[in-house]
């Protein structure tokens, strides 16, 4: 054979399996980073513009949602195929702009300068000039919704609650509480539509507590004022709640976070409308894999879709398995105050927060947040509509391109995993160093019987040995199929196969048999090409 001929037979088959077996690995990494799409929701929609304040997303009408990207106000409206529709508005103020609120597309309330809640309305392609609706100070804006969209707002400072409603070009009137060192509260509008409902957390002297108020729409002046319970500030902090009617049942989410070890818990406090002093305190576990709940539940949200279901989304891990674990946005159904089931909307693969969802055109769609540094989030929404999940359910070129790009690492790692299979070598070689010394003669006369019997060797061992790579945290990254032990088996035949029949053709280049050498060869290769294949599921797995 010619020798640049032999040459390139040495080195060829070492390219071409790392060709083929790069190129199978991309498609495997691929798949397993999108599927499976979560039900019936479709793979999730980077929007263009970041945005540049942690918050839930607002909506503001049917299928139209906003947020602040930088000094702009961006519009975002879903079609009936799920299709994002962007807009852009200049902020309605130059000066100090937080706590915003959109009662509709064209007005807007916010905490500006000297800390005044201003209003300001869209005419004409701009905003008109600002409106003082608080001349005193106020630290926090909420908003509640009625039935007939009566928005009334809660403005608060660390020692009073002004409570009003608002009504475009008409003068409010405000009703001051004397409630202070309010933390975060919330409000429902009662079943009849007579008054809200309030829950707030109060911190106090280092203690937190929550309260309840049942305020009357007349006046706004509180009916019944009560404390709920107290939260043990030893062992965990307040940090965000949620408030829900659920027909006759008030249902209060609420999160805290360990001071041992920062994990966040999901909370419920549930009590009866005409008897909040009957309240019931529980943990939600939302589970990550089977038999373990999350430790992690964040941005508790309640909505209210057209069904008038109740709808809590939080921000919860999600395990796919030991290489994919990400933060998803889950929706959690109730009926009557009880947890009915968790559903995953959302798969991206990051750390979803500050999660949104809300219905439109008979459909839902979920809105969430994922931090680029502090101060600025990538925004993604995913859709439950049909011809949003197949236009984006199907894999894509930038999703092989990307699983490649982790190919080096899973090759490390297959290198590092080539150390194992010096045992699978070690009888074989033993054998043919033996025979070479003692039985140099029969070695050489008989080489064909003491390559077949030297590859025996070599595989028998290499057989025993295969729970090397099969490890339980390396199985949890295989599919189904290539699970069992008989699969394994056939791979390690068909390796085999493959490196003996480019071994034979690479012999015709020797001068004279050479079994030893030709046993190299044949490992080399075989090695190799098993620790190039397994590298992708040993990846996960401690050596």
């Amino acid at each position: 054979m010619n020798k640049a001929r032999w040459k390139l037979l040495t080195y060829v088959p070492f390219l071409a399996i790392i060709i083929v077996i790069g190129i199978i690995q991309s498609f495997m990494l691929a798949n397993e980073n999108v599927k499976p799409y979560p039900e019936p929701f479709g793979r999730a929609t980077e929007l263009p513009e970041l945005a540049t304040y942690g918050e839930s997303v607002q909506v503001i009408e049917e299928g139209v949602f906003t947020y602040l990207a930088g000094k702009t106000i961006a519009f975002n409206s879903l079609d009936e195929e799920g299709r994002n529709g962007a807009e852009s508005r200049p902020l309605p103020d130059t000066g100090v702009f937080q706590g915003y609120k959109m009662i509709d597309k064209n007005h807007i309330l916010w905490i500006g300068d000297g800390n005044q809640l201003y209003a300001s309305e869209w005419k004409n392609g701009s905003w008109s000039p600002k409106t003082t609706l608080i001349a005193n100070e106020i630290d926090h804006l909420q908003m509640v919704i009625g039935p007939h969209e009566e928005n009334v707002l809660l403005a608060y400072n660390e020692s009073m609650l002004y409570v009003g409603e608002f009504h475009p070009n008409v003068k409010m009137t405000w009703t001051k509480l004397d409630i202070g060192n309010i933390k975060q509260i919330q409000g429902v509008w009662d079943a009849s539509g007579s008054g809200i409902s309030l829950v707030y957390a109060i911190s106090q002297d280092g203690k937190e507590s929550f309260h309840y108020a049942k305020l009357a729409k007349s006046t706004w002046m509180p009916q019944l004022q009560l404390k709920l319970k107290d939260i043990d500030n030893a062992t965990s902090s307040l940090d965000e709640i949620a408030l829900a009617r659920d027909g006759s049942t008030y249902i209060t989410a609420y999160t805290t976070s360990s001071r041992k070890s920062g994990k966040s818990t999901l909370h419920k406090i549930t009590f009866p409308s005409d008897q909040p002093n009957m309240l019931q305190d529980e943990v939600i576990n939302l589970p990550v894999t089977k038999g373990i709940d999350s430790d992690t539940i964040l941005h508790p949200s309640f909505m209210k879709l057209t069904s008038n279901e109740v709808t809590l989304v939080v921000s919860s891990v999600y395990e796919k398995n030991r290489r994919q674990t990400s933060q998803e946005v889950y929706k959690v159904d109730f009926k009557d105050g009880k947890m009915l089931k968790a559903e995953r909307v959302s798969q991206f693969g990051g750390f979803a927060v500050y999660p949104t969802y809300a219905s439109y055109m008979g459909n839902a769609f979920a809105v969430w947040l994922d931090a680029v540094n502090e101060g600025t989030y990538r925004v993604y929404y995913a859709t439950d509509q049909i011809a949003y999940q197949e236009r984006l359910n199907s894999l894509r070129a930038a999703d092989v391109q990307e699983a490649a790009g982790n190919l080096p690492l899973f090759w490390g790692i297959g290198v590092l995993t080539a150390l194992i299979s010096l045992k699978w070598i070690l009888l074989p070689g033993l054998y043919l160093i033996v025979s070479s010394v003692f039985w140099q003669y029969h070695y050489d006369e008989h080489a064909k019987r003491h390559f077949g019997i030297a590859m025996a060797m070599y595989l028998i061992v290499k057989a025993l040995f295969l729970g090397d790579y099969r490890k339980p945290i390396a199985l949890q990254v295989m599919p189904d199929f290539l699970q069992s032990v008989w699969w394994s088996l056939v791979l390690l035949l068909l390796f085999a196969g493959i490196s003996y029949v480019l071994t034979r053709l690479w012999r015709k280049g020797l001068t004279e048999r050479n079994v030893g050498l030709e046993m190299f060869y044949f490992v080399v290769l075989d090695v190799f090409m098993t620790n190039m294949w397994y590298s992708f599921f040993m990846s996960p797995a401690a050596l």
